[in-house]
């Protein structure tokens, strides 16, 4: 039986941002995650509430979260979604609110009994918010990037076939999403730390080649800081002890 799933995800580089209020962005930009989302919260727009339920997941996504129990882990979760689905109320044609509600669906099975997760269809809504976000918008990196950590995750802890999930198809998909336009060094990393999860003796040598390239294109906002933090870590594990690299990858992809 699959263990719950989850395909964490960074948007910050996404232009949808560009109109949401000046101090929720200005928050967000610093690591203020619950500042932001309490002024982007307020607001009743699109571009809003996608930066809310953005700030509600990144203390988790960022591995910030250290002080948080699991049932704060699963009400972030289920305001991200919230937030998602006022957006796509909205404007259901939004590709960055499918993918955020995505990510919402995503992280709240990290926090509920795995065959609950099943019965609620978690995993099969998260993949079919992806795939709608892909048709949406191809031009949108982060659309087979979590698509393609949907497959492969689903492929680590359940099993090939499980869902339709498939490893080659997960790996071609985030190989894909790296070389797009516009993708954050975010994207790199967390393809990386799939990698390492599921063999870092295998995947080794381009997971490291991946962490690399996100150290490299980090921003200098709090995002690019942490994604370049958490890569140079897992970076130096890998170099080290590849056996406690992947148990800190399944880590960061369970925790």
């Amino acid at each position: 039986m699959m263990r719950a799933l989850c395909f964490s995800v960074l948007l910050l580089s996404t232009p949808v941002f560009a109109q949401a209020p000046a101090p929720a962005m200005a928050a967000f930009e610093t690591g203020q995650w619950g500042v932001a989302e309490a002024a982007a919260s307020q607001a009743s727009d699109v571009s809003a509430l996608i930066l809310a339920s953005e700030a509600a997941l990144m203390p988790i996504t960022l591995d910030q979260a250290e002080g948080l129990s699991r049932r704060e882990r699963r009400q972030a979760a289920l305001r991200a979604q919230e937030y998602a689905e006022a957006a796509l109320a909205l404007e259901p044609d939004n590709a960055q609110a499918h993918l955020r509600l995505a990510a919402g669906l995503g992280y709240q099975s990290r926090y509920v009994n795995t065959v609950r997760a099943v019965m609620m269809g978690l995993p099969q809504r998260g993949r079919d918010h992806m795939v709608e976000a892909l048709r949406l918008d191809p031009s949108e990196p982060w659309a087979p990037a979590m698509l393609g950590a949907w497959h492969l995750e689903v492929v680590r802890r359940a099993g090939e076939g499980m869902f339709d999930a498939n490893e080659a198809e997960g790996l071609a998909l985030m190989r894909q999403s790296v070389e797009m336009d516009g993708a954050p060094a975010a994207i790199p990393y967390r393809f990386a730390v799939a990698l390492v999860a599921a063999d870092p003796v295998a995947h080794g040598e381009e997971a490291a080649e991946l962490m690399n390239r996100a150290i490299n294109a980090s921003s200098q906002d709090a995002v690019g800081q942490a994604v370049s933090a958490l890569s140079e870590h897992l970076l130096n594990l890998l170099n080290t002890d590849p056996a406690a690299a992947q148990v800190e990858a399944v880590r960061l992809l369970e925790e």
